[in-house]
């Protein structure tokens, strides 16, 4: 493909559109694979300098992340420099494509923005996130500086950088203190950067967040237990587990399921079959599924109510599941699951 290819020029004139809908189509079009080694990056912030609408500033920056021509690096590292007149939104954006392209003369500035805490503090979270991209750049030090910090989003997102760091230096012990931390989103990023740690990670922790006051770290917790029941198979207190197949919340509740499924022959099979009449479709398939991998422990009087599911279930997911466990307990090897299945409602 060649500059001069003539829809290539015509997308470049319909980039400059009056019309936003005919720019956000011609944007588009230059992502495609052809066109990415053609985009000039100075074209492209001439575009994002004469725009103030955020989906099209978002456009273009998806192609200065994606384009191989160079892009005029100082001038973007002005634009994220600029607190005075560049919306923080669009600071965020820029400073997202200066990560991705490696633009190592942007490091130092980045680390001054992210350590002054006069700045804005979605632009220091959404830097902080990106130091994962500049890898061993990035010291241990800095993050454990920006794990301390008082901004509980950057907090969070030292915490998921650290979660790409190799299992074996993630620091447990730095990281133990944010379980209790009064925000429900860094409890449940701390949650989540112990299991990377893999079988260096501390069990209570995880186990005591499964009573968390907040679903949402419940389920960060459940579904580490999936790991855990596998790495650690007699230390888990399954009636802990028994207990969080009551959770008020229909994730909890499938992590727990699907946990079970791990360990099939130390479970009793009651509580998995009464998780088929949860009300909630995706639970009522993990158990369906659990139920498949108990094999013989199944007692013949679940498989009424399995055919039934597998007939007349609202959902199609556990129409398809029920069918597949009836023929599994019946020692019948079921086709593999291929397409997705639809729910409409269900």
């Amino acid at each position: 493909m060649r500059k001069n290819d003539s829809f290539y020029r015509h997308l470049l004139q319909e980039c400059q559109s009056d019309d936003l809908q005919r720019r956000l189509r011609a944007l588009d079009g230059l992502g495609k694979d052809e066109y990415l080694d053609l985009v000039e990056g100075q074209f492209l912030l001439d575009r994002l300098n004469s725009t103030s609408d955020v989906q099209e500033q978002m456009a273009i920056e998806r192609l200065m992340c994606q384009v191989k021509e160079p892009l005029p690096i100082d001038a973007l590292m002005a634009i994220l420099e600029d607190w005075e007149t560049s919306p923080v939104f669009l600071r965020m954006q820029v400073a997202h494509v200066l990560a991705v392209r490696s633009a190592e003369e942007a490091l130092d500035l980045f680390l001054r923005i992210i350590l002054d805490p006069e700045e804005h503090p979605w632009l220091r979270e959404t830097l902080t996130g990106d130091l994962a991209i500049w890898g061993e750049r990035i010291s241990d030090e800095l993050l454990l500086t920006l794990l301390a910090d008082p901004e509980p989003a950057v907090c969070t997102a030292a915490l998921e950088v650290l979660r790409e760091r190799p299992s074996s230096t993630i620091p447990l012990g730095a990281i133990l203190p944010y379980c209790a931390h009064e925000k429900k989103y860094v409890r449940e990023a701390a949650i989540k950067t112990l299991m990377a740690a893999e079988q260096r990670v501390p069990i209570d922790p995880i186990l005591s967040a499964l009573h968390d006051p907040e679903p949402e770290v419940r389920a960060a917790a459940s579904h580490a237990c999936m790991s855990l029941v596998e790495w650690f198979p007699d230390q888990i207190p399954l009636d802990l587990l028994l207990q969080s197949l009551h959770d008020e919340y229909a994730a909890v509740r499938e992590d727990v399921l699907d946990a079970f499924g791990k360990i099939p022959l130390r479970i009793p099979v009651e509580p998995v079959i009464a998780a088929l009449t949860d009300p909630v479709s995706y639970v009522r398939c993990a158990a369906v599924e659990t139920l498949g991998l108990m094999g013989e422990r199944v007692p013949l009087s679940a498989y009424p109510m399995l055919q039934k599911m597998a007939g007349f279930d609202d959902s199609a997911h556990v129409r398809q599941r029920a069918t597949r466990t009836l023929l599994l307990l019946h020692g019948m090897t079921p086709a593999p699951l291929t397409l997705p299945i639809i729910d409409i409602g269900g």
